[in-house]
This record gives C-alpha cells, structure tokens and sequence, in this order.
C-alpha cells in the first residue's frame, strides 16, 4: 500500500476508534447536580418511594432537581405536578402541566388535572381553555367534551354547554355523563318537557344514575308534577345520601308541598355538610311556622 493511502486507513482507524469510544461512554449529564448518571439514579429512586409513600413535601426537592437537571423530561414533569398538587400549591402545579404540554409525546394526560387547577384558581376563562385544548387534542373523547361542558356551565355561558354537550352526544350516544349534561341545559335555556323527555331516556338507560334522577325531578318539578318529582329526587337520594344538589332541589319540593319537615331537615342537612351554604342557610331561615307534620 502506498504511503499516502496507509496514512489516510491510519486516520480513519483513529476517528473509528474515537467514535466507538464516545458511543460507548456513559453519559454524565450534569449533576444531578454534578453527580452524573449515578446521582440521578439515586435522586429517581428516592423521589419515587418518598412520593410512593405520600411524603409529598420530602419528595419535592429531589424531583424539582430532577426536573431542573432534565427539564424535557415529561415522566419528571408529570411527577412534579402531581407533587405540587397533593401540597395544595396551585400556581406551581398548573405551571408544571403547562410545561408538560410542550415535551410530553401523550399531552393529553395532562387533563382533566390542569382544567380543574386554574379553577381551583379562581380563573375560570383559563380553565375553560384548558378543556377546550384538551377536546382540540382529543375531539373524540366524551370526557373532554363533558368537561369542556360543564366549564361553560360554571361561566353561565349554557348555549356554549348545551351545544357542546349536543355534539358529544351525536358522537357518542351511550354517554350518559353527556345525555345529562344536555337535559340540563335545554332546561335552562329550553323547554322543561324536552328536558324531561332526555332525563326519562338517561334514567332508563342509567337507572343508577343519580344526576339523570336529579335532572329528571328538576324538569317535573318545572312542569307542575311535584309528587313525581319527590319520588324521583327521593330515589336519588337514597342513592346519594349526601349529595348537595339533590338535598337543594329536595327541599324546595318539600315547601312547594308544604312539607315543612322534610324541608328543614333537607335544609339542614346540607348545613351539617356544608356550614357555609349561604342558599341552605337563607331557605331554612325563611321557612315560616307550622306546615303539614
């Protein structure tokens, strides 16, 4: 071989040789802080028994160092959230799902936690953006619209629900969560006999369907059918003993009737659950003397 071509093999053995070399190293990351893959390892392990065994607040610093020493790592990022929001820290769990969103190769995971956090916030427009990118990322998935719906129903806006929940319905007709949600709202924004029509379909479908039951009992009521409403809310109630809403609707059927007792003891019972119901409070405190025993 002649000189020139044996040093030229002699140059690409050495880049060969180099290159094997560097494929083969182990990668030393930064630290974790400077420990490299070592520290990282030890710092993995630690965050998750300590989150594993809901030390929440011990688990935060090793996976914040985690995170910060790999910040597109999503598996750290979804960790950190949930961290944060066991500890009740809003702003730092929605800023974590937030980032989630950009690296995560399945963004979508990132939901329904991130809507429900901006409303714990007190920031309703953001929540209801939140839902409304999860049904962009998903438009087949009846969760997505159901959340989406019930956002719009917080912020009042019941034709923005009640249109979301029409178009979920068409796409998935067994969803009793969507079926509800638009009898609801055509009894807000409709008729109390379509309204009624909807949550007698829900209910046969879904006979355990507590929702379905209280929608249901809300319609006959609008429509003059106290008696029927009261069995259909009592079974709701025997079906969820606690539940606010039915306990609400329950008493209100009660005074209509003149059924002063039972009206007091609905309205009292959502005070005993929840000592800061101003409506319960307002009710029973309006409640006259006397009544049917």
């Amino acid at each position: 071989m002649p000189p020139h071509l044996r040093r030229f093999v002699a140059a690409l053995l050495v880049l060969a040789i180099c290159g094997w070399v560097l494929s083969e190293a182990p990668a030393q990351e930064g630290s974790a802080q400077d420990g490299g893959l070592q520290a990282s390892r030890d710092l993995q392990e630690k965050s998750r028994a300590l989150v594993g065994a809901g030390r929440y607040a011990e688990a935060l610093p090793p996976t914040r160092e985690l995170h910060e020493a790999y910040p597109t790592n999503h598996v750290y990022l979804s960790r950190l959230a949930d961290i944060h929001e066991h500890l009740g820290q809003w702003p730092e769990c929605a800023a974590a799902w937030e980032a989630y969103l950009k690296v995560s190769p399945t963004p979508w995971e990132a939901f329904p936690t991130l809507g429900d956090t901006y409303r714990k916030l007190g920031q309703l427009k953001a929540s209801t953006d939140a839902f409304a990118r999860w049904l962009d990322l998903q438009p087949d998935n009846p969760d997505a619209a159901f959340y989406l719906g019930r956002a719009w129903e917080r912020d009042h806006q019941f034709q923005k629900a009640r249109a979301v929940y029409q178009q979920g319905l068409k796409q998935h007709p067994d969803s009793t969560d969507l079926r509800v949600g638009l009898a609801r709202m055509t009894l807000f924004t409709g008729s109390a006999v379509e309204a009624r029509r909807m949550a007698e379909e829900a209910v046969k479908r879904s006979p355990t369907s507590v929702d379905a039951r209280l929608i249901l009992g809300m319609a006959l009521r609008s429509e003059g059918n106290l008696a029927e409403a009261r069995r259909q809310l009592e079974v709701a109630r025997t079906m969820s003993p606690d539940y606010l809403d039915v306990l609400q609707v329950l008493g209100g059927v009660a005074e209509q009737q003149d059924d002063l007792p039972a009206a007091r003891a609905a309205y009292g019972r959502i005070l005993q659950l929840d000592p800061g119901h101003a409506a319960a409070r307002t009710r029973l405190a309006g409640l006259p003397k006397g009544g049917r025993p």
